[in-house]
């Protein structure tokens, strides 16, 4: 079905980013359990070690990024990465130290790096001739690779229990091995090829091995040390910053206004992924501790995934019916209902905390799930809408590199929502009282924040369509 509606070649592109997905998502849901379990951190250490972990695998998108454009082109790059992830994913699985496990991360951080941006960027090549398709279709990209996301979630909580951590991540590793597989087979037979031509040299193929072993060497000590890890996010966010002011300023008009655009929009990308990687964090710990479950406390972050799966073609159709109508919405408007609906998410769990506080109950499941559901709608205003957003105000020879700058917005996001994290940092052996005080102090900090943001995203619609000077509706 989709690829009667899009271009060839699509299916390959999210089947190869779904098994991505899957890796990354069991990462996600189970890390701050490992850490507590088997690495013995606190809540605080857990926090600070899952922030630089789910910052670095978007930052690196950068540097991934980077290395795609100058030296070995998207293709050898998506190769590249899901090799690094195979890898990674097996040093997992193999660990037996706090060291390799670190080394696993490390490794996946580079992979995810070297992956993510280039595959993004290279599906856009597909709509070179039908522009007008772009935003559906990455938006049934960004709903396809979900199925990864669901299976590596939800499945991830139920392998542990039954089979163990071995399997846990074992089962990643082999579904980056079909990944590899799948974009190799996919990209001969339909002539997936990067259009433009990046000249293979080995000096170039030097440098970005050289380049690729640095980012994990890197990424290993910003794992491993919470001083070397705020340092190195200090670092990045100013190198970037200085980067893009310095890509915009050698362009003139209309693509330096539409490049301080995609700049603006790229903060409140960030700021918006600080509360949505909350579920991982802070919300994760808020299951397993004070909720009164019958699945596994990591699997209920599935829901999530499988929230912008339902939620998906009814966006994608809204979307389309606007469309049709000279009604479309623009980017910053859609972005500020992303925030809107991390507000509300928060609001539930801070009203059913609020019940389950007075009345000396546990938090109902249910509750939880809801939550997840209103935060997927929220991701699908602003994901999607982001990725199909570069190609849309960014210059073509850039695109890999701005890519990375947006996909890093995610990474910063990830290790500020760590800092967030730390206002729901409780004694070891607090009571459920206490617990679920302190859960509903730092959700109601949550919904402010993204109340807050939600207002000044309003507040720059009007100047940021501007701005973009009418390459999308507003």
């Amino acid at each position: 079905m989709l690829n009667q509606k899009q271009p060839k070649g699509f299916a390959i592109f999210f089947l190869t980013e779904m098994w991505e997905r899957y890796g990354f998502y069991i990462l996600q849901s189970l890390l701050v359990f490992y850490a507590l379990e088997k690495i013995h951190l606190s809540d605080s250490a857990t926090y600070a070690m899952v922030g630089s972990f789910t910052a670095l695998a978007y930052v690196n998108s950068i540097f991934g990024g980077i290395i795609a454009d100058r030296y070995i082109g998207y293709e050898k790059a998506i190769m590249t990465g899901a090799s690094l992830l195979c890898i990674g994913y097996l040093l997992l699985t193999i660990s037996t130290g706090t060291n390799l496990f670190i080394c696993g991360l490390a490794i996946v951080t580079v992979g995810t790096g070297m992956l993510k941006p280039n595959i993004s960027s290279m599906l856009s090549m597909l709509y070179k001739d039908h522009p007008e398709k772009k935003d559906v279709g990455y938006t049934l990209f960004y709903v396809g690779i979900y199925f990864g996301a669901i299976g590596g979630s939800f499945l991830g909580g139920f392998i542990k229990i039954y089979l163990g951590w071995f399997a846990v991540f074992g089962s990643a590793a082999i579904g980056l091995a079909i990944a590899l597989i799948t974009f190799f087979i996919g990209k001969h037979k339909y002539k997936l090829i990067d259009p433009r031509r990046t000249v293979h040299n080995k000096l170039g193929l030097v440098k970005a091995a050289l380049a690729i072993l640095a980012l994990a060497i890197t990424a290993f000590f910003g794992i491993q040390n919470q001083f070397l890890s705020d340092l190195l996010f200090v670092v990045i966010g100013i190198s970037s910053i200085i980067f893009l002011i310095y890509i915009t300023n050698i362009h003139q008009g209309i693509e330096r206004k539409k490049l301080i655009a995609f700049g603006l929009l790229t903060i409140f990308s960030g700021l918006y992924w600080a509360v949505y990687f909350q579920q991982f964090f802070s919300v994760s710990l808020a299951t397993a501790r004070v909720t009164q479950l019958s699945l596994p406390a990591s699997s209920l972050t599935a829901f999530e995934s499988l929230g912008v799966i339902i939620f998906g073609p009814l966006v994608n159709g809204l979307f389309i019916w606007l469309q049709k109508r000279n009604k479309n919405l623009s980017i910053p408007a859609k972005f500020s209902l992303s925030f809107i609906c991390n507000s509300a998410s928060f609001l539930i769990l801070i009203l059913c905390l609020q019940f389950a506080i007075s009345h000396n109950a546990l938090l109902p499941q249910i509750f939880i799930i809801s939550s997840y559901l209103i935060i997927a709608l929220g991701e699908l205003f602003l994901a999607p809408v982001g990725l199909a957003m570069v190609s849309t105000l960014v210059p073509h020879k850039f695109h890999g590199a701005m890519m990375g700058i947006f996909l890093m917005s995610i990474g910063l996001g990830g290790k500020l929502a760590g800092l967030l994290a730390q206002s729901s940092v409780t004694a070891a052996n607090a009571s459920i009282q206490v617990l679920e005080k302190t859960y509903l102090h730092s959700f109601t900090i949550y919904f402010i924040f993204s109340l807050i943001v939600f207002v000044l995203c309003l507040i720059m619609i009007k100047p940021i369509n501007k701005l973009i000077q009418g390459t999308t509706h507003g």
